[in-house]
């Protein structure tokens, strides 16, 4: 390994909170320091300028650097995937003085860290240190909790694409990895190092694993459990991050045994809503009739059913709107038929949730006359998970100081 670059962090404003850490290594750096030391030498400044102009563009904040790893943090997850593909990108596009070219792994993770004297410590820094030493060169890889936040921000040409759940060194909870994907990108191919398993290859665990929506479902009956007064706020912070990180179903189950009903809730026939130049909106554990009639003038209607309380197979919405809009948020497992609405100069827009062979819960179905209003039914957006994260991720880290990657 090469001594230290000489100068500190050149970027100012540290960033706090929850960061997204980006540690960065180059693989084989030992071998090729023993057989080429001029042609290395060269080559490390080329590579630690490229790294450290990556980081500062994207807003970056290097903390720490050792031999020809670099530790850096961000205040957003995509600033710090951007100055990963820029890095990469830049490193691939070079020409190197050494018998090969030098390939840098990489990995990102989220969390909330302890700082101290321009440093960061805590297990979220551990995290990332242990997640790199699975990279292979040229390879990008990316916790849960970083993908989570980037879910709705990557960028156009690049995607994340699962490979599957480790135990990562002296940690003791797995991490489920993530791997960037863009075209510039090389992993494994120039060093021979095998990446992390993908989905389907040995080593992979065999148990049924778990959804989006098996976990949107787990955590939509522990909020309703802690609306009740069945859950304590402790409890309920320690149930959902269990159920944000399991990776399988047999992991999911134990976190609802105590919180069956014991008898369902009693559904209303029929309820309806008036709403002329106002807004209205159903939230929260509402309680889903079997029948809603709705009458929209110039106002708004909103029905989330994120965290609703489904007792009934079929919802039947008849809608009169004159130039108002009626919003279903869905969640999986919910199907939205509005085939039956007469339109005259407004608009009907269904986007059903993602996912195959996901059970249906509940059935809605629309039907009445839009004027020049609007009916739409969506997906939540990925938003909420993050936000979710965030407040998981505010709590006190330890004084544990990580071993340097380039040690590891």
């Amino acid at each position: 390994m090469t001594p230290p670059p000489a100068g500190g962090a050149a970027m100012s404003g540290m960033p706090s909170g929850t960061v997204t850490l980006l540690f960065t290594d180059v693989e084989g750096s030992t071998r090729l320091w023993d057989a080429e030391r001029d042609a290395m030498a060269t080559a490390l400044r080329r590579h630690d300028e490229i790294l450290r102009g990556a980081i500062e563009q994207a807003g970056g904040y290097v903390f720490k650097t050792a031999g020809d790893s670099f530790c850096a943090a961000f205040s957003a997850a995509r600033a710090g995937l951007d100055a990963a593909l820029a890095a990469q990108r830049s490193l691939a596009a070079e020409s190197w003085p050494t018998s090969r070219p030098l390939v840098v792994r990489m990995a990102l993770h989220a969390g909330v860290c302890e700082e101290r004297d321009g440093d960061y410590f805590g297990p979220a820094v551990n995290r990332a240190a242990r997640l790199l030493t699975v990279a292979s060169g040229g390879q990008v890889l990316v916790s849960g909790v970083a993908a989570e936040l980037l879910s709705d921000e990557l960028p156009d040409g690049v995607g994340l694409r699962e490979l599957g759940t480790q135990q990562l060194k002296d940690l003791t909870r797995p991490e489920r990895i993530y791997q960037v994907e863009a075209p510039f990108l090389t992993a494994g191919f120039l060093t021979g190092r095998p990446p992390v398993p993908a989905p389907n290859q040995p080593g992979r665990t065999t148990e049924l694993r778990a959804s989006h929506a098996d976990r949107d479902r787990v955590v939509e009956v522990l909020r309703i459990a802690a609306g009740d007064g069945r859950l304590t706020a402790d409890d309920l912070d320690q149930r959902l991050e269990l159920a944000l990180t399991a990776q399988t179903v047999a992991e999911l189950e134990p976190l609802l045994a105590d919180l069956t009903p014991a008898t369902g809730p009693a559904v209303r026939d029929l309820a309806r809503i008036e709403c002329g130049s106002g807004a209205a909106r159903r939230d929260g554990s509402w309680l889903v009739p079997r029948r809603l009639e709705i009458h929209v003038g110039s106002g708004s209607v909103r029905l989330d059913f994120r965290q609703a309380v489904i007792a009934v197979p079929e919802l039947q919405i008849d809608a009169q709107i004159a130039s108002g809009s009626l919003k279903l948020i869905t969640r999986p497992g919910i199907v939205v038929d509005a085939d039956d609405v007469t339109v005259g100069t407004g608009s009907v827009k269904v986007v059903p949730s993602p996912g195959p062979d996901i059970p249906v819960e509940l059935r809605v179905r629309v039907s009445g006359r839009i004027g020049s209003g609007s009916v739409s039914a969506r997906p939540a957006r990925r938003g909420w998970w993050r936000a979710l994260w965030r407040r998981l991720l505010r709590r006190p880290a330890d004084d544990s100081r990580p071993a340097l990657p380039g040690a590891l």
